[in-house]
């Protein structure tokens, strides 16, 4: 089985095609860690990616074939239909939100904050950060201590980067969404304690982006409305499907 990564305009485009062919199925719209239905059952992948995302999932299901979807925002509404309708799932990608990002590596950072997928503030900056030591010996130690140091300088600044850009638009914020070098972020996270002041609206995944460059940020709206998309027939784990 096979779980794809896909853009709105993609997943509009396969949501549309899908057909339950046999007339016999439902549509799920399951809230964030509401339970599946007793007759749903899903390859363990699949029930792994619904409990540990926060945003709920949409279930198309029917004894031949079933389509599951985690969308990227959070399912606001409990629901189920008889056949297959994906207006709830087109609705909610269909949304504009207001949304605040920050992508971080070493050497890099950029904050932004979006109004559906138009950049309407940012900024992007740069810090130097040594690579890792190849070498031992009686140098590796200082060398560590400088590279710790010119990290914590890195998070700093992204920190008060972060406040720049974000705070004048708090009021109207819907999420908060981070990305870039995953164990980079969790040291930050403990660096720059006014993130976690974010928390009640902060989404846990994290962008996979290169370099955080201006660039790399105002093509970062793609990967903010992408669902994870996996095709399957109940019941057959091992199957290979693409939405």
């Amino acid at each position: 089985m096979k779980i794809q990564q896909l853009p709105r305009d993609r997943m509009r485009r396969h949501a549309a095609r899908w057909h339950d062919t046999e007339m016999s199925g439902r549509t799920y719209c399951l809230t964030p860690g509401q339970a599946l239905p007793e007759k749903v059952s899903l390859p363990d992948a699949l029930g792994k990616l619904i409990g540990d995302c926060q945003t709920g999932a949409f279930l198309f299901w029917s004894a031949a074939q079933a389509h599951l979807v985690v969308p990227p925002f959070p399912v606001s509404r409990s629901a189920e239909y008889d056949g297959w309708h994906a207006g709830p799932l087109q609705s909610l990608l269909d949304r504009p939100r207001t949304i605040a990002v920050l992508l971080l590596r070493l050497g890099g950072m950029a904050a932004g904050v979006f109004e559906g997928e138009r950049l309407i503030a940012s900024k992007v900056g740069t810090r130097f950060v040594k690579g890792r030591h190849k070498k031992g010996g009686s140098s590796a130690g200082r060398f560590a201590r400088r590279r710790e140091g010119q990290a914590r300088a890195l998070f700093d600044k992204a920190c008060d980067t972060f406040r720049e850009v974000v705070e004048p638009h708090r009021s109207r914020l819907e999420h908060v969404i981070l990305g870039g070098d995953r164990h980079t972020l969790q040291d930050f996270e403990k660096r720059c304690p006014h993130l976690a002041t974010y928390a009640p609206i902060r989404l846990r995944r994290v962008l996979n982006v290169p370099d955080p460059r201006l660039k790399v940020l105002e093509s970062v709206s793609r990967l903010l409305y992408a669902s994870q998309v996996a095709t399957f027939r109940p019941g057959l784990e091992s199957d290979q499907g693409t939405p």
